[in-house]
This record gives structure tokens, sequence and C-alpha cells, in this order.
């Protein structure tokens, strides 16, 4: 448990996870292996975050190296499978991978050991004998999807669309509001973009170009304090940097999912303890949140879940 209290003298206690690993299926871990528990993160309107151009992102980094405070966003630069080339990352809790298909194609491989024309070979440590023994691909050889399903997934995804807002007319989400750009949420949860269109537009509807979209996220890295840190790096994020995840749906995921557990391990239940977690460059949003009335505590929460 972490005890706090806000201004106001109301006390809270948060839950610090703590991980243990034993009953290893392969021996001893390598030296200086480094572990990041994750939870899987919102698959609803990633097609349009793809659609973002990538100089909206860019220019987010400008904009808040221009300011002043500790508010300095960093974009993540990372290989794509499918491009090959290096280009700005947007998916994933710390931003390492930059398109769709990549993610797709990734996922089929590294989850659950499907090869692709961009992943052929499986994912097997030479302590794995019965996976290295398994059979690899199809029976001519080609790997175990096909490219033209493996398309037809990745289209799917990329329009699967974001919910609509909620409860938008509320004087206490009005409320709210005002109070995340108060609380100066609103640097890193950028609210609103127009996009264009996707890095391949054989893989996603030519519908997803020119709209107006609300996702609140910048898609930039954040030093987010010590007590979020993992150690890990990922490309260019550092072991306490992580991605302003988008926040349209979050109202929702109790709904969707049964629970409401947020950040990256899920370690915050709720809105108001993931604010509460935040430190590093958003200590001071944090601290301004820790000084609001319990009405305000409440209507920053309800205007975020009607997002």
């Amino acid at each position: 448990p972490v005890e706090g209290r806000f201004a106001d003298g109301t006390r809270y206690t948060l839950q610090r996870p703590e991980y243990v690993i034993d009953k290893l299926a392969y021996g001893p871990f390598a030296p200086g292996i480094m572990t990041s528990p994750r939870i899987a993160p919102q698959v609803i309107g990633v097609g349009l975050l793809e659609a973002i151009p990538e100089r909206e992102i860019l220019a987010n980094a400008a904009a808040q190296a221009a300011m002043p405070g500790p508010i300095k966003g960093q974009p993540n630069r990372v290989w794509d499978v499918f491009a090959q080339r290096e280009m700005v990352g947007r998916f994933g809790w710390k931003a390492n991978v930059a398109t769709l298909a990549h993610q797709t194609a990734g996922a089929f491989h590294g989850d659950i050991g499907i090869t692709s024309v961009q992943f052929p070979n499986e994912a097997c440590t030479p302590a794995q004998k019965d996976c290295l023994a398994a059979p690899n691909g199809s029976q001519d050889g080609e790997p175990e999807i096909a490219p033209k399903m493996l398309d037809e997934v990745i289209f799917y995804q990329a329009v699967l669309a974001p919910p609509a807002r909620r409860n938008v007319r509320d004087p206490q989400v009005l409320r709210g509001q005002q109070l995340f750009t108060q609380a100066q949420c609103a640097v890193c949860h950028r609210p609103s973009y127009v996009t264009a269109e996707g890095p391949f537009p054989r893989l996603t509807s030519k519908a997803l170009e020119g709209q107006t979209i609300w996702p609140y996220t910048d898609l930039l890295l954040h030093d987010m304090g010590e007590a979020l840190a993992d150690g890990r790096p990922d490309f260019l994020a550092n072991g306490r940097q992580w991605k302003t995840p988008p926040l349209w749906g979050i109202g929702l995921l109790k709904d969707v999912n049964g629970h409401t557990r947020l950040l990256h391990d899920g370690r915050a239940d709720g809105v108001l303890e993931a604010i509460l977690w935040h430190g590093g460059e958003a200590e001071d949003s944090k601290q301004r949140v820790l000084k609001f009335s319990e009405a305000d505590r409440q209507a920053l929460v309800k205007f975020v879940e009607s997002l």
C-alpha cells in the first residue's frame, strides 16, 4: 500500500504491485534480464491514430520544448518492417511500433507464434526444445498466415471506431473539462487532430482521412517519475518514459472489461488513482489535482470518463 492525502485531508491508498516470477520452465533467467508487466491497450480508433500526420506528433514535441516548465515530450523512432524504414512510433506503451501493420504481424508472431512473410521465424530460445521441433509454416514452406489474411486482419482493426462521447452537456462534465485544462492535463493529452492518409493506403479505409478526431494524446514519450519506472528501454524510450495513452473510450472500460484497471500494468483502479501515480514531468499536474476539492475531483473524473 502507498498512503497519501488530498489537501482537504481526504486520505487515499494506492496499491504498488510487486512481481515475483517462479517455477521457470527453461532454467534460470539470463543475466541482466528485464521484466515489465503489461496490460493490453484498447483496440479502438487505431486506424485513426495511424492517420494522424507525423508532422503533428513532431509539432507536439516542438511546442512542449518551447514551453516553460518540465513537460518535454519526445517522439520515439522505431524500425517498421512493412515500410522498411525508421518511423515515429505511436503504438504500444512506449510507442515502440509505428504502424498497425507491424503491430499486427508482430503480435501474431510474438504472442501466439504465427509466422508471416514479415516475421518468418519462430521466436524460440535454445532451451525450448519442443518449440524448436514444432512444425513451422505450412506444408509447402509458406508462413502460417497468408499475406491476404494478414491484410484483412489489419484492415479490420484499422476501421474499429472509437465510441461516441457521452454526457457532453452535463454541467459536472463541463466543469471537469475546465479543470482538465487548469491542471495542464491537455498539454500531454492533446484533445484533437485532423487525420490524413494512413501509411499504407491498401491496408486502411479512405473514410478515415480528413476526420476531426478527439483521442486526447500527444503520442509522445514522457518521464513519468520513479514510481512508474520499469527500468526497461525500448528504442529511444528510457526506463522512466511512457507514451501518453489516448483517453477516448476510457469511461466504458468497466462495461467492456468488467474492471477499471489503468496504466501499463493495471496498478491504478480508475481515473483518479491513475492521476495519483503521475510523477516526473506530470508531478505539477498531480499536485494541482491534490489541491482540488472533492467535488472538483469528481467533476474531473466524470469529464475523463465522458471521452
